[in-house]
């Protein structure tokens, strides 16, 4: 384990120690997702950061715990408004799908886009162009969202098709029909791979400097009292943890840095 590795995960740990009331489950979820996110920041020169899709405010307060200088957007900062006034972090309103970047140009270190890309109603190439603008020259993008391939998804819609199931199952499909306005944007759009997000980034004019493979969900699940209270799910959850340490990337999530030109 690297010294941003062992650094970023005792952030990471030290926040579930403090903060016991902010989606303790979400957090349970995503704490392996923040924990490589931050090492990749913590690699990174510069101090100023944006951090896109902040809610609800776990990762930011991380940021802040870190050393950074930290601002955000959000499609609903109003929803955690008592977190970024206890954290010191402006937050504002930006749908990057129809709006203006809402902060200066030039103004960020480094831009966060994690698990937002596959939020997008739209193709994202505009949101990483927006994006550059905001970038001091020489600055730095980070994106992570679900990996395309995982082994675990590529599962799922095997069987679908093999019991002629609609790959959006009844209760998904329901979800996604009903909702109204920007509330849309808690639904998937799409997912993308490895190759697609650098091509993305290489079109919108970054350099990539570095792509990961994390199995960020594959342990949710795997705690040992489970195996007593749900053991076929525990074995099918380690079975699929077990390949994804094979096949690399085939991995639940994949992060990728890009700079912006000098």
């Amino acid at each position: 384990m690297t010294t941003h590795q062992t650094r970023a995960t005792k952030i990471v740990r030290q926040y579930a120690d403090v903060s016991k009331t902010n989606k303790p489950d979400y957090y349970r979820y995503h704490r392996i997702r923040f924990a490589a996110m931050l090492a990749m920041l913590l690699s990174l020169p510069g101090k100023k950061v944006l951090e896109i899709g902040v809610n609800p405010g776990q990762f930011t307060e991380m940021l802040v715990n870190a050393g950074y200088d930290v601002y955000g957007t959000d499609i609903f900062p109003e929803h955690r408004a008592e977190v970024w006034q206890r954290l010191g972090v402006e937050v504002r309103r930006w749908n990057i799908d129809i709006e203006e970047p809402p902060y200066p140009l030039g103004m960020f270190d480094i831009i966060i886009f994690s698990e937002v890309i596959e939020h997008l109603a739209n193709p994202p190439l505009g949101a990483l162009e927006q994006f550059s603008t905001m970038l001091v020259p020489g600055g730095h993008l980070v994106i992570s969202t679900p990996n395309q391939f995982y082994f675990k998804s590529r599962m799922r819609t095997l069987f679908d098709v093999l019991l002629w199931q609609p790959f959006d199952h009844t209760d998904e499909f329901e979800c996604w029909a009903t909702l109204r306005t920007d509330a849309r944007y808690y639904t998937h759009s799409r997912l993308f791979s490895m190759k697609q997000l650098g091509w993305m980034a290489r079109t919108s004019g970054y350099t990539v400097i570095a792509e990961q493979y994390h199995a960020a969900y594959e342990p949710i699940g795997l705690e040992w009292p489970r195996i007593i209270s749900a053991p076929h799910r525990w074995i099918i959850k380690a079975a699929i943890a077990l390949v994804t340490i094979i096949l690399w990337k085939s991995r639940s999530m994949i992060l990728i840095a890009v700079q912006k030109p000098c």
